[in-house]
């Protein structure tokens, strides 16, 4: 089964984290959670997703949530496969919350290689 997932975060240091998540299984409905990040969101992340600090200072953190519990789940599963554009950045940003994907597929490195000459806009 395939899981679509994209997050947004504080920022893109080594200590930034989640704020958002949203995925989508196989025929499923997706899920769009905001989360406390337990740490300010950083100006130029905020003008990339427009999450506030106000907007996740009362929400659940990640850790231990529904969320992380059923993701766990469906990316330990070798039978499920994680896609997202720039995969690393997502999947680096998940293992920071102790998920790590068995499978992934970036559409950001698919596109490149479908497009070697880079004619396609960049978004």
């Amino acid at each position: 089964m395939f899981v679509f997932l994209d997050t947004e975060t504080t920022g893109t240091e080594e200590d930034d984290r989640l704020c958002q998540i949203a995925y989508k299984i196989d025929g499923g409905k997706i899920v769009n959670e905001f989360f406390n990040p337990q740490k300010k969101i950083d100006i130029n992340a905020m003008c990339v997703h427009h999450i506030t600090n106000e907007m996740v200072a009362k929400k659940p953190i990640f850790r231990g949530s529904h969320i992380e519990k059923k993701l766990f789940v469906l990316l330990d599963d070798p039978e499920n496969c994680l896609v997202a554009h720039n995969a690393k950045f997502d999947v680096d940003m998940i293992k920071k919350e102790g998920i790590s994907p068995k499978n992934v597929i970036c559409t950001l490195r698919l596109a490149r290689h479908l497009d070697p000459k880079g004619e396609i806009p960049k978004y």
